[in-house]
């Protein structure tokens, strides 16, 4: 209630009895404004620790779900992982499998080609080759020699005789009137005898193949008679340089 320029003030008393049973008891008064003060503080206080627990929730949940994220994240990888392993182990059996075709291939090719070397080489010692290097006749009235059979070849001077295949010279002798014997030994079985009245450009012991100049055609010494020894016995010569000419 106003009255002139004064203001009536009315004040509030909070007043909190005590138990009148428990004895003695102290009184105290609390004016309305605190009291609403303080109810305001309580009210805040009890909104910020809602607020804060609904924010702490959500925050909960937010990390739950990163947590289950996390989680299948983690297994896919670790799926992805065994399908890894998986597909490295098929790997490395193919791997080793093809790496076995591979070495038994290799074993074949090498195989095959050491057989291909060997029969090269076996080959280039079987005298089939033509004894002389140039042009000459060969003389179909005469071929035996003591009861042997030879190939007489007439050469002109300028043409070399040469080795019929790989081999070794076995031996150089003087046959007196015929001339020069160059024996060639091929190692399996046959040994090429030449023989020519020039002296010989080979000795005892030379290794020689078909290219092997054996004498120098001259003139005076243009026959060239040719046999072939197969396992110690005479054989055709041109027979031999047919089945493999």
């Amino acid at each position: 209630m106003q009255n002139g320029d004064e203001t009536e003030r009315i004040h509030y008393s909070v007043q909190i009895v005590p138990d009148q049973a428990a004895g003695t008891g102290r009184y105290f008064s609390v004016s309305l404004k605190v009291f609403l003060i303080f109810l305001t503080a309580a009210a805040f206080l009890v909104i910020a620790a809602l607020l804060g627990c609904f924010i702490l929730a959500g925050e909960l949940s937010h990390a739950d779900r990163d947590v289950e994220t996390y989680k299948n994240r983690a297994e896919e990888l670790e799926r992805q992982n065994g399908e890894l392993l998986t597909t490295q182990r098929e790997v490395m059996r193919e791997n080793e499998e093809l790496q076995e075709k591979v070495e038994i291939l290799s074993d074949t090719i090498n195989g095959k080609v050491q057989q291909e070397r060997e029969a090269a080489l076996a080959q280039a010692c079987i005298p089939t080759g033509y004894p002389l290097q140039g042009k000459a006749s060969y003389s179909e009235s005469e071929t035996k020699l003591d009861g042997n059979p030879i190939a007489y070849f007439q050469a002109s001077r300028g043409t070399s005789v040469v080795a019929t295949a790989n081999g070794t010279v076995s031996s150089v002798v003087s046959d007196g009137a015929a001339g020069y014997i160059v024996m060639v030994d091929h190692g399996n079985g046959y040994v090429s005898v030449y023989r020519n009245s020039a002296r010989p450009k080979v000795e005892e012991g030379d290794a020689v193949t078909n290219t092997t100049e054996l004498f120098d055609i001259e003139t005076g010494n243009e026959v060239l008679g040719y046999q072939i020894i197969q396992n110690e016995c005479y054989i055709d010569p041109l027979s031999l340089m047919e089945t493999y000419g």
